[in-house]
């Protein structure tokens, strides 16, 4: 009523401003001549459309209609307040043939007898039913699916309790009523008001649970439920009381402005109970908001916990003041205003509670005991079956491994579907509240109904986005080869790259990532009211510039696209292109970006690529050279080498490295000073370099041990006169002409396969 008032005053302000801004129209004023005596022609009147003035003219109309009506009520119930014990009274007296109050407290004393009637079988039917149905529950609940079940069965139990308790003193009440309409009225009436408190206790009950903290949801101290959990009891036994009252007044007919007052003095009543209970309880609600979890919640969250109680109690007042309103003005929706937003949050909490047990019945957690005996006793039954012998240690290690690595798999899409839940709930509960108040959120043609079905597709396309990004994520995972692939010094090229799926997957990802937000987008757009055909439209256009203006980038993205097909590389791989090679690090849709193994970045268009050498498929063979003397036993080194392959195959760290043993290949060639050696293995593409640096250590440990030696390289000068005889004691002349001799016979020394000598510079 307030708001309405504030802005049809604003819109009335705008309409004598723009009345007053309208120009003025003469009816008999002659046109005006210009200066040369010519009168000018007169424009044809301007029609101003004035209807939406007239709409709001009626609209204030109105409003100030029920501001005086609400005034006068107002004054009548105040002016016949002192008259209106004494009317009620008299009302009451004439419901009895011999005009007394008898039959008034005959009818309370039934009410009580049927209330403590219904009480006993209630206390009966519960003492046998409670035996049954904890017998069913785990007294220390491991899982939030068992303190739901326990809390769920709990309240069906009791809600049995409850139609135990209906049965018997309805029983009570027909055999022992009067058999007046009033007497009727007033008893069915108080059972009722006391049937209703009991549901309200039954609900807030399970939902604090101040008798079981093992089972309780909400993260609440046993001292804060007890103490919230009485409070609650007493305000709504109270306000169920007053507004049990109420309807008793009206359907005996009573005075009808005795029955406005009783209803705002219950709602008032129930407006201090619910600011109360939020100013003394705001700490533990804040606690209870935030949640037990030890990550630390968003700021949302933070500020709503900070300030709950002033927005719970503004709240409370401002629906106080509307229901008083219209309550006075026999306006519809005026019941219930100001505990609305505890009943819709009680009913959001069962449904959220139903949605958790479906979302555990669906997922399951796997690293509970349950499911962690379960995985033993199929590992016990495997190794029965296998014949192998385990002990129940290892069988137990093995299950809480594997059941901890399947509940790391599970949990993200939980925890998704944790989150859609909770948007439900919200949404639920807001709907609720809106019923309350008399909103209806199904009509499309209002800002909330377009508003509800925008939050719809953004929230189906927000988790279709999600479920993407989770499920790449798992696959990736999974797709992750063992170990270490990028080892760093270790390897220089050829390491382990990802496999093919896992190269894919971040671009499929990306391309529905981009779908959903474009198709979400154009929907909100089209429930907007936007036409989204231009769009389109728009789009193809935009598409068809791009390709007569971009056909390099067309040219990248098709070439970057057959790449892929054909497999050619994959991120992780080393690859050589000619004109860069490097770690593929990053693959986008028009070009890849190369890590050199010096550390250097190339970024790489597609386009621009002829030829791939891939570093790191399959295998590595790596072939090792090396000098020995002429008098070396070969047969004796061969065996040296077959030896220290086999160890090197049966080491735990090295073995698995190896595709194919160390081998030796004998003597490759035969110099002046030295016979050249070669060895050769395969390995797992970039594993050969870890591998060449310990074969060359264990090598010359092994040759010294066994007195091979490796040969140096050397120069034998002989210093002869012309005919050829050996001088035995040269000149110093004679020694530095031989010295230069020397190294001009190495400057072309080359060493095995046609490498550069060592100290020598690489041609």
């Amino acid at each position: 009523m307030f708001c309405s008032l504030c802005w049809r005053g604003i819109l009335t302000l705008l309409l004598l401003l723009s009345l007053a801004a309208l120009p003025a129209r003469a009816q008999n004023q002659q046109p005006p001549a210009d200066a040369a005596g010519i009168t000018a022609v007169p424009q044809q009147p301007v029609a101003y459309d004035i209807s939406a003035y007239d709409q709001l003219s009626k609209d204030m109309g109105q409003t100030m209609t029920e501001t005086f009506q609400l005034r006068g009520a107002v004054q009548r119930i105040l002016a016949e307040l002192p008259e209106l014990p004494a009317s009620i009274i008299a009302t009451l007296q004439t419901k009895s043939p011999d005009g007394s109050l008898g039959w008034l407290w005959g009818a309370v004393l039934v009410t009580l007898a049927a209330i403590l009637a219904g009480t006993g079988t209630k206390l009966i039917f519960r003492r046998w039913a409670k035996a049954v149905y904890l017998a069913r529950f785990a007294r220390q609940p491991e899982t939030r699916t068992e303190k739901i079940a326990f809390l769920l069965g709990r309240g069906v139990v009791m809600g049995l309790e409850i139609i135990t308790f209906l049965l018997a003193a309805w029983l009570v009440a027909v055999m022992l009523h009067e058999d007046t309409e009033a007497a009727r009225i007033t008893v069915m009436t108080g059972l009722s008001a006391y049937t209703t408190w009991l549901a309200a206790r039954l609900i807030f009950f399970n939902v604090l649970a101040p008798d079981s903290a093992h089972h309780r949801m909400l993260a609440l101290s046993d001292q804060a439920a007890n103490g919230l959990y009485n409070a609650i009891r007493a305000g709504v036994g109270i306000s169920i009381l007053l507004l049990a009252i109420c309807l008793w007044m009206s359907r005996l007919g009573l005075d009808p402005d005795a029955h406005k007052l009783a209803l705002v003095g219950s709602a008032a009543f129930s407006t201090l109970v619910l600011s109360a209970i939020a100013v003394l309880w705001r700490k533990d609600v804040a606690g209870a908001i935030l949640g037990a979890e030890q990550t630390e919640p968003v700021a949302l969250v933070q500020f709503i916990a900070r300030i709950w109680h002033v927005l719970a109690i503004l709240y409370f007042v401002f629906a106080f003041g509307m229901s008083s309103v219209r309550i006075l003005l026999d306006q519809p929706f005026a019941i219930g205003l100001v505990a609305a937003p505890v009943q819709s949050l009680i009913a959001a909490l069962v449904l959220y509670a139903l949605l958790l047990l479906v979302i555990d019945r669906l997922l399951p957690r796997l690293d509970t005991r349950r499911a962690q005996a379960a995985l033993v006793s199929d590992i016990e039954r495997s190794a029965a079956n296998s014949g192998e012998a385990r002990d129940e240690a290892a069988n137990a290690s093995q299950a809480e491994a594997e059941a901890l690595e399947n509940e790391a798999a599970r949990a993200p899409y939980r925890e998704l579907l944790d989150h859609g839940a909770g948007v439900l709930t919200l949404v639920f509960s807001a709907w609720l509240l809106l019923q309350a108040w008399g909103i209806s959120i199904q009509d499309k043609s209002s800002i909330i109904g377009n508003t509800v079905e925008i939050a719809i597709v953004g929230f189906l396309g927000y988790m279709a986005y999600q479920a993407v990004e989770i499920a790449v994520a798992q696959a990736m995972r999974r797709q992750k080869p063992p170990g270490d692939a990028h080892d760093g010094a270790e390897i220089e090229i050829g390491g382990q790259g990802d496999s093919r799926l896992s190269t894919l997957l971040p671009i499929f990802r990306n391309f529905l990532l981009i779908t959903i937000v474009v198709i979400s987008g154009m929907l909100i757009l089209s429930q907007m009211g936007i036409d989204i055909a231009p769009l389109f439209a728009g789009a193809g256009v935009v598409g068809l510039a791009i390709g007569f203006g971009a056909q390099t980038l067309i040219r990248d993205i098709f070439s970057g696209a057959f790449y892929l097909i054909d497999d050619a590389f994959r991120k992780g791989e080393y690859i050589d292109i000619g004109g860069a090679k490097g770690t593929v690090e990053k693959i986008s849709i028009r070009s890849m970006q190369l890590r050199h193994h010096r550390g250097a970045l190339t970024t790489v268009p597609f386009g621009e690529i002829k030829h791939v050498q891939n570093y790191s498929r399959d295998w590595a063979i790596m072939k090792l050279a090396f000098r020995v003397t002429y008098d070396t036993d070969t047969e004796k080194m061969r065996k040296i080498i077959k030896k220290f392959g086999q160890e090197l195959l049966d080491d735990p760290y090295y073995g698995p490295m190896f595709l194919d043993p160390l081998k030796s290949q004998g003597i490759l060639s035969m110099e002046d000073s030295a016979m050249i050696a070669r060895v050769k293995f395969m390995s797992k593409p970039g594993k050969q370099f870890e591998l060449r640096k310990v074969i060359y250590a264990g090598l010359q440990d092994l040759f010294e041990k066994n007195g091979i030696h490796f040969a140096h390289r050397e120069v034998t000068v002989r210093v002869a006169t012309e005919d050829g005889h050996v001088i035995h004691n040269p000149t110093p002349a004679q020694i530095a002409a031989a010295g230069a001799a020397v190294l001009g016979s190495l400057d072309g020394a080359t060493g095995p396969d046609g490498a550069p000598a060592p100290g020598q510079p690489a041609q």
